[in-house]
């Protein structure tokens, strides 16, 4: 693990890159704890971090508490897919503000990385999810006649008051 320390202004950014481990953890947390009495901004690139466990992210979240309660702006840029992944897992993409991500590896990681967009989640071409007039006329009857049970042949029908939902009926 290397980390660099670079005060540009008011802004102080954390280069962190290599792993981040149990072993590594208090150095990022002693720069990030030095960095708050030095600016007001305080920024982590993680574009070159391609490992990160539980203590790392520990460091990451006790900075932001600590920025938070000196009243200073705390956030993470060019975060890699590896530390992206750990940051999702554990839900604190939520919680983190988070400038960029590098989209990339960390081994892959460019000098000039570029913020990559999610794709758009697409609805699959396999299911029809157009309406059964079958399927409304049976919800309609508040009864099945004389007891009987309902047809049990499957079908598939979209619930839209629960969002996006598909419900699978036999």
């Amino acid at each position: 693990m290397s980390i660099e320390q670079k005060i540009e202004g008011n802004i102080g950014k954390l280069f962190l890159s290599g792993e981040i481990d149990l072993d590594g953890s208090p150095e990022v947390r002693e720069n990030i704890k030095d960095l708050i009495d030095k600016v007001n901004v305080i920024e982590v690139q993680l574009s070159k971090v391609n490992y990160i466990d539980s203590s790392g992210i520990a460091a990451l979240v006790e900075g932001m508490q600590l920025s938070k309660s000196n009243s200073k702006e705390f956030c993470l840029t060019d975060v890699s897919n590896e530390v992206m992944k750990v940051i999702k897992l554990a839900h604190l993409d939520k919680i983190f503000k988070i400038k960029s991500v590098t989209g990339a590896n960390a081994a892959e990681a460019s000098s000039d990385p570029e913020p990559v967009q999610e794709p758009e989640p697409q609805a699959s071409e396999n299911v029809d999810l157009s309406p059964n007039d079958q399927t409304q006329t049976q919800s309609n009857d508040s009864e099945p006649e004389n007891n009987q049970t309902e047809e049990t042949s499957p079908s598939i029908k979209r619930d839209d008051d629960d969002g996006d939902k598909i419900k699978f009926k036999r």
